[in-house]
């Protein structure tokens, strides 16, 4: 996908609001606009099948082989084994029927003294003791994770405020998901204003994760939605996100390179256009007629907060051809580095050509869906995805390509 590609865009094409079947958002995705939220879980039965059918063999070799070997002891192994994928309850079950099968074995198939089978016996009650410990301890610690990353999803809710319930000749949908490893959520940040200039949207991503990165996007997006009402422009826009950001490294300690921020702005006044300025920040990606075209500036400026590594900043905005049809979306690098096991990178463009027919928020619930799916559910950073089409109304005029806005 090539800036030439968006200069040759086609006439847009009629869209489907309604979700695919099964294409809900993965479970703990914070969603805004028209959707909801699926709960998924993986049931231990499978493993407690194979638990089980371990006890049974260990059993039976140990009937069939030479009775003065102490073979019932490996029964006792099972319950640790395979206490880090047992809940608390089955583990215990695990480890009773584990003694059972063991007490028979060393009181009527053992060929030993009273003492050597009391001690054998012992050590099969220990090891299910071991096993119970363990997945007690371990179902523990995934409870505190999972207050804490709950606690931390809240906070971040809270910062990412609804987007406007009308915002005329625009449908507008977002999903942010936190990656699984932990309970940190990252600064992903998007905002939408309906100001007296028009329609303006920010999407962002603080660098690095947890509370400090929560606050800095909170912040820098309170500013966005208080100068949006005032900033026709948008270089006033980022002019004035760039000082509130320096503001923050002026009132905090701790070096200024820790706090920066991808961000890519829009504004939405024009009967045929969008402009955009990006301040460091993934491409975003234009659907027309069913092709997916990234939206790659001549001119970015540097992320925000780094505004003193240079003499000089150009805060360039440029005009993108934008009419009745059209969708925009706009994601963080949560999505276009995304990696499936094998290493392999997320396919951004070439998928989103499939849903460039569909309604935001089909596509939104497809895309956070796909990039679930190819990394098999191991997220390694958080995603944010933002989709504003444009109502189909009026086919319009697809307008002249990217220019240089005056």
């Amino acid at each position: 996908m090539t800036r030439q590609g968006l200069e040759e865009c086609t006439d847009d094409a009629p869209s489907s609001d309604r979700p695919a079947p099964g294409a809900a958002p993965p479970d703990g995705a914070v969603v805004e606009g028209p959707s909801g939220t699926a709960r998924r879980g993986w049931p231990p039965a499978a493993v407690s099948v194979a638990a089980y059918l371990m006890l049974l063999f260990l059993f039976v070799v140990d009937v069939v082989a030479d009775r003065s070997v102490p073979g019932a002891v490996a029964l006792g192994v099972v319950p640790p084994l395979f206490a880090a994928l047992c809940p608390v309850a089955a583990t215990v079950r695990l480890a009773t029927a584990a003694t059972a099968l063991a007490a028979v074995l060393i009181l009527h198939f053992e060929h030993t003294t009273p003492a050597a089978k009391a001690i054998h016996l012992g050590v099969v009650v220990g090891l299910g003791a071991v096993g119970v410990w363990g997945s007690a301890t371990r179902a523990r610690h995934a409870a505190q994770l999972g207050k804490a990353r709950s606690a931390t999803l809240i906070l971040q809710r809270a910062v990412l405020e609804p987007i406007p319930a009308e915002l005329p000749g625009y449908e507008v949908s977002a999903l942010y998901l936190p990656a699984d490893t932990d309970a940190k959520v990252g600064g992903d940040m998007f905002a939408v204003v309906r100001s007296r200039h028009g329609m303006r949207v920010l999407m962002g991503d603080v660098r690095g994760k947890g509370i400090g990165a929560i606050t800095t996007a909170a912040t820098l997006m309170a500013c966005f939605r208080e100068a949006a009402h005032y900033e026709p422009s948008l270089p006033g826009l980022a002019a004035r996100l760039e000082e509130r950001i320096a503001q923050l490294d002026e009132d905090r300690a701790g070096p200024a390179d820790e706090r920066f921020a991808t961000a890519v702005l829009f504004a939405f006044d024009e009967p045929r256009h969008l402009r955009m300025l990006s301040c460091g920040h993934t491409p975003p990606v234009h659907l027309r007629g069913g092709r997916a075209v990234e939206l790659e500036l001549p001119v970015n400026a540097p992320p925000l907060g780094t505004a003193g590594l240079y003499d000089d900043i150009e805060y360039a905005e440029y005009r993108v051809s934008y009419v009745p049809g059209d969708v925009l979306v706009v994601v963080t690098d949560g999505v276009t580095e995304a990696r499936d096991p094998a290493g392999g990178f997320y396919p951004f463009g070439e998928r989103l050509a499939r849903w460039a027919h569909h309604g935001s928020q089909r596509i939104a619930h497809e895309l956070i869906t796909d990039v679930t799916i190819h990394t098999g559910g191991r997220m390694s950073d958080d995603a944010a995805v933002l989709v504003v089409r444009r109502a189909p109304h009026d086919p319009g005029d697809p307008g002249d390509p990217l220019t240089k806005a005056a």
